[in-house]
């Protein structure tokens, strides 16, 4: 029952809040996104996730279908990837600074004929205003999602060609679940991931295809993993030694990500 999978994806992300005694000491936000984290990577351009958009967008005759709305855009990471093959681009997204950064991204691109629009709301809010586009697009945002089976059913509607979500497959914050428990003795869910969301969207109707793939195959030890376990175990800075030898005997596994997909 779709109603039954949506209410449970909720509950379990409900069930990834931190104690209220623990936030307090956090000197940031471990929610807090930053737009560096979102834009596009070269190496992405070999992701099943832009793999799957460039097929559909190649595979059409229509100019007019050549089109992508890119839904929780972020900084551009998957579709400023894919310029060379569409002629109008709309990115919706609830942050301003992200869509800052977007725009900042595509004009260093500076693409010849591409029609480019931006829209700041979340996507329930938005759809209406985004209008269609050949391809649909949804990358890293269903974990910020409580309620998906109506966001998943206004992708699916504002699509002509198809529709391409990225997810990681366990919770981005996952990484983070070892120590969580060294440092805190605490228990981090698990659930919900990326095979229950192909489940919700099967549940709706949508004959949907999908596949796993390793996000950062060069996954290390370094600075910026330091930073990011401290920020989100909410320790400070004074316990970066202590952060770094706990992930030298504890090394993460690298991130996976599931690309689902399917056709019009």
């Amino acid at each position: 029952d779709q109603n039954s999978l949506c209410d449970t994806w909720g509950e379990a992300l409900a069930r990834w809040a931190i104690p209220d005694e623990i936030l307090a000491k956090a000197t940031k936000s471990p929610w807090q996104l930053s737009p560096e984290m979102f834009g596009p990577i070269s190496d992405r351009a070999l992701t099943p996730t832009v793999s799957k958009v460039r097929q559909l967008l190649d595979g059409t005759e229509d100019v007019s279908s050549k089109s992508v709305l890119d839904v929780g855009c972020g900084a551009g990471a998957v579709s400023l990837l894919l310029l060379d093959h569409v002629v109008s681009l709309t990115g919706v997204d609830a942050s301003q600074s992200m869509l800052d950064a977007f725009e900042s991204g595509f004009q260093r691109a500076n693409p010849s004929a591409v029609d480019l629009r931006l829209i700041c709301g979340a996507w329930l809010s938005a759809f209406e205003a985004a209008g269609k586009a050949g391809v649909v697009i949804c990358a890293n945002v269903l974990y910020n999602v409580p309620t998906p089976c109506e966001f998943i059913l206004r992708l699916d509607d504002a699509a002509t060609l198809g529709v391409v979500i990225e997810i990681h497959e366990r919770h981005p914050h996952s990484t983070a679940n070892a120590a969580w428990k060294y440092f805190w003795g605490i228990d981090r869910p698990t659930r919900p991931t990326g095979e229950d969301l192909v489940e919700i969207v099967k549940s709706l109707g949508i004959a949907a295809q999908s596949e796993t793939f390793v996000r950062d195959p060069e996954f290390e030890v370094d600075e910026a993993m330091v930073r990011s376990i401290r920020e989100r175990v909410c320790l400070d800075a004074s316990r970066d030694e202590e952060i770094r030898n706990f992930l030298v005997r504890n090394p993460p596994a690298p991130p996976r990500s599931r690309v689902i997909w399917w056709t019009k």
